[in-house]
């Protein structure tokens, strides 16, 4: 595999904000941050993750969504296509250049003077469908595999806009985050048992592997 890397187009933090008819706390909004950030085993400083079930700690600290994404998302729902910008869909990292097929999970990144891991892709929720008012995104997202990946930090560093977004190692036998779906959702739409749905993948998050 050879090397390959992207630059770093933009960055986005949120702060605690309300989605849905009962006010339900969520930091899916996400304004572009001007200068560098620190990024911590936590995630990126200043970006706050509200409910960690689903997004933050350890295993999702950084959230990258491709940007080439969003023209997926414009062809397949136009009448949102104004709507999907990046930032839009609550990332952290927004890049061109390389997407959830190039990339795959235990993939491990320079992102600035940060060193990362992929970990596992985003599923998104209902905060998705209900942000865009269409029911049908976060079903497009898993159903295309474009939903995006997250980070575990190995090493804390700090990254800006500009900076580059470079490859550094693949675990072996290794699987794209594209591919991670597509294993998922054949598994599930199988209706085999939850305990058959385990993915043995390196680098994968336990909470993926136990799908």
């Amino acid at each position: 595999m050879g090397e390959f890397s992207a630059t770093v187009d933009s960055i986005y933090i949120g702060d605690v904000t309300k989605i849905g008819p009962e006010e339900t706390p969520t930091g899916i909004y996400k304004s572009k941050v001007d200068g560098p950030v620190n990024v911590t085993e936590l995630g990126i400083e200043g970006d706050i993750q509200v409910d960690r079930r689903v997004h933050g700690g350890p295993e999702k600290a950084v959230y990258h969504f491709p940007a080439e994404n969003y023209a997926i998302c414009q062809q397949a729902l136009p009448h949102l296509k104004d709507a999907f910008i990046s930032g839009s869909i609550g990332e952290n990292i927004s890049t061109l250049g390389i997407d959830d097929k190039t990339v795959h999970i235990g993939d491990i990144f320079r992102l600035g003077t940060a060193l990362v891991q992929v970990s596992q892709p985003r599923r998104p929720c209902w905060k998705v469908n209900h942000k865009f008012g269409n029911g049908h995104l976060a079903a497009l997202l898993m159903s295309q595999g474009i939903s995006g990946w997250y980070y575990r930090v190995l090493e804390e560093g700090v990254v800006a806009a500009g900076d580059q977004w470079q490859f550094c190692e693949r675990l072996e036998n290794s699987v794209s985050v594209y591919d991670i779906w597509r294993m998922f959702l054949e598994r599930l739409q199988s209706r085999m048992p939850p305990e058959a749905l385990t993915v043995d993948v390196p680098g994968l998050s336990l909470e993926w592997k136990f799908q």
